[in-house]
């Protein structure tokens, strides 16, 4: 061979071989049979669904209404679309992203009457529309909103509206573009995967564009999942052209992935296995800690309890997990459900790599669970240095803690902190956010009660200390009253949070925060503290009380109390937008507090709160009513927000109010 002959072999040599491409065939079906002339086309991304930046196209198949495609092997968004004489159909995978390996498949279509979006003006944006199956209302659909620009309709999404007989809901979201996705699990088990049977339906209009101003409204066609006889009108016969393919169905659902699990039991606060709860697994990240915005998504595998109280998970690929397990499956903990969180670290994550057994979990009744006061005389010994520690049994605190990274009081466990305790955080900062990792998270039950001599004290353990050199002391999804008195938070960037849990807050002080205290659905008396200094002195969220805010001084913050837009997914509340759950509707009582000097507002509403609040006798640092409305932003400042409604006013700042010294 000569060099210039031999050189080229070895260039040729070098060029990658072209990835072999699978075949897809399928069929694209109506209820009355095979659609003529039906065209799929592959995307590469959600968001290139319907635009000219298409992967491939099919051509015909054997048959008509039959097709083929040829696609190297990866992930795609397959549509397809066709008319006949009774109009246009259109049809979103239910699959999608559909993963296509090396070996072909046969993938059917079933598709549904393409409508059409209307658009008339409105005071607000708003989506509306009715989830139906061949023409009839279905009622108890859940029809979920996702931001296109999160890339995924799996999940709760944004937020969730029910069906009711009519088929009918609305939506009243911010300007944007939304994914507008419904399911019916015929068994009724919320968040769970959908079976053969369950119907799934896909706008045809994705994305929907939402101005201001403006309503968009449509009808959302569905299809029963896996069920072609469902589907079908009687005498609609569909035989494949290739057998030799392997269904999509049945490829799904192979084996093969079954050799990755997770497995474990479940029991409730006494050690007793619960049957029937349903167990999720999440995707995790491994620098990441679990928040509850992560339940909005869906679940990578999910299993029910047996009566034993076990559970098994297959997963399909390695890597890092959430778990959590749950009466109801899908959106926010609910007051007086079983709820519990993986406790065998403080990240509530299993790093699954094959078989993971003994990942047992215990559940409590969210807000609910009265288990007696504490045996301090038969807690835990005292430790004074903690990293990345859970606390499993019941615990007493005193002296001087260092706390280096995260604690958790698991579910059951009760915490108790001795007065003149001081709990120190270390600024410890790994994602670089700019807000220490330091916290306190308490699943079970917190005591931290000082006295006017001896206060218990949590802040930073930094030589020049700062706001945000720890995270905060959060009380979360848990059951038992947890009480704060005569504690000093300082240094933080939330000093407590408390979220699905029941807290009593006294004669404390929160100072050099960003935020003061936070809450979102819970049950709070938050009575005579001093909460100056800070950023927003108290920033809540949902109106889900009962709440009681009274006797404090809230004073000398940027903003005393700021009511913002909460960031869970909104399932099943009110058509008005951000309202409370009608069995929840409640709003907070304020009253009798000292709300004076705060730097921009003394109380604010947050972007979109479109409810009235009442706020009676309280102290402004002014009198007169048009002076006092400078200090408050609501409807006045912002047309789309509520309004501070039966505004009575103190003449005088309330005595009572602020820490007492002598009890």
């Amino acid at each position: 061979m000569s060099v210039r002959l031999l050189i080229a072999a070895l260039l040729l040599s070098a060029i990658p071989a072209a990835a072999t491409a699978a075949v897809v065939e399928g069929v694209v079906l109506t209820e009355n049979g095979p659609l003529r002339g039906a065209t799929v086309r592959a995307y590469d991304r959600l968001d290139d669904v319907g635009g000219a930046n298409t992967r491939a196209v099919s051509a015909a198949g054997g048959k008509p209404g039959f097709y083929r495609l040829e696609l190297p092997p990866g992930e795609y968004y397959l549509v397809a679309e066709g008319k006949n004489d009774q109009g246009s159909f259109f049809a979103f995978h239910g699959a999608n992203p559909v993963r296509i390996g090396e070996e072909g498949i046969w993938l059917p279509f079933t598709a549904t009457p393409k409508t059409a979006l209307s658009a008339r003006e409105a005071e607000a944006p708003a989506v509306a529309g009715r989830v139906t199956f061949k023409g009839a209302p279905v009622s108890g659909a859940r029809v979920s909103l996702y931001p296109l620009r999160d890339g995924t309709f799996r999940g709760m999404g944004l937020a969730t509206r029910t069906t009711g007989a009519d088929g009918r809901f609305l939506f009243t979201p911010e300007s944007g573009e939304y994914l507008v996705v419904a399911r019916k699990r015929m068994d009724g088990r919320a968040g769970m995967p959908l079976k053969t049977g369950d119907l799934f339906c896909y706008a045809p209009g994705n994305p929907v564009v939402v101005s201001e101003n403006a309503e968009v409204s449509f009808e959302l066609p569905c299809y029963p999942r896996d069920d072609l006889q469902g589907f079908l009108e009687p005498g609609a016969v569909v035989r494949r052209t290739n057998a030799q393919l392997v269904r999509f169905r049945e490829k799904r659902n192979e084996p093969a992935a079954l050799s990755l699990s997770i497995a474990g039991r479940v029991t409730d606060l006494d050690g007793k296995p619960v049957a029937g709860l349903t167990v999720s697994a999440y995707r995790a990240d491994p620098g990441q800690p679990f928040q509850m915005h992560f339940v909005r998504l869906m679940a990578e595998a999910m299993a029910v309890t047996d009566p034993r109280g076990e559970y098994v998970l297959k997963l399909r690929e390695k890597g890092s997990y959430y778990l959590v397990a749950r009466e109801l499956a899908g959106g926010a903990p609910r007051k007086g459900e079983r709820y519990g969180l993986y406790a065998g670290n403080v990240d509530h994550m299993v790093l699954l790599d094959g078989q993971v057994a003994g990942a047992d979990m215990a559940v409590g009744r969210v807000m609910a669970e009265d288990r007696g006061p504490a045996d301090a005389g038969t807690a835990g010994a005292v430790r004074h240095r903690f990293a990345e520690t859970v606390l499993e049994r019941d615990t007493v605190w005193e002296g001087d803690i260092l706390v280096e990274g995260r604690v958790v009081v698991k579910q059951g466990a009760t915490l108790t902190i001795r007065p003149g305790t001081t709990v120190r955080f270390a600024r410890i900062d790994r994602n670089g956010d700019g807000i220490g990792d330091g916290e306190l998270r308490v699943l079970g039950r917190l005591v931290a009660r000082g006295t006017p001599g001896r206060i218990i004290r949590f802040t930073s353990a930094e030589q020049n200390p700062r706001s945000a050199d720890w995270s905060y002391l959060l009380i979360f999804a848990s059951g038992e009253e947890s009480v704060v008195e005569h504690c000093r938070f300082e240094h933080a960037f939330t000093g407590l949070q408390v979220h699905f849990g029941r807290a009593v807050v006294r004669d404390s002080i929160f100072t050099g925060n960003v935020e003061g205290i936070r809450f979102g659905r819970a049950e709070m008396r938050i009575e005579h503290n001093e909460i100056t200094g800070n950023t927003i002195g108290i920033r809540h969220h949902r109106l889900e009380g009962p709440v009681v805010i009274t006797a404090n001084v809230i004073r000398d913050n940027d903003v005393g109390i700021f009511l913002v837009p909460s960031g869970q997914n909104s399932v099943d509340f009110s058509s008005a937008r951000y309202s409370v759950e009608p069995t929840l509707q409640m709003l907070p009582i304020v009253t009798g507090n000292d709300l004076s000097g705060n730097r921009s507002y003394s109380y604010k509403l947050g972007e979109r709160q479109a409810y009235d609040v009442v706020l009676r006798d309280n102290w402004w640092g002014r009198t007169d009513e048009a002076a006092i409305r400078e200090l408050i932003f609501d409807r006045r400042s912002d047309p789309a927000l509520g309004e501070v409604v039966n505004l009575t006013r103190l003449s005088a700042p309330p005595k009572e109010a602020g820490v007492r010294k002598g009890e």
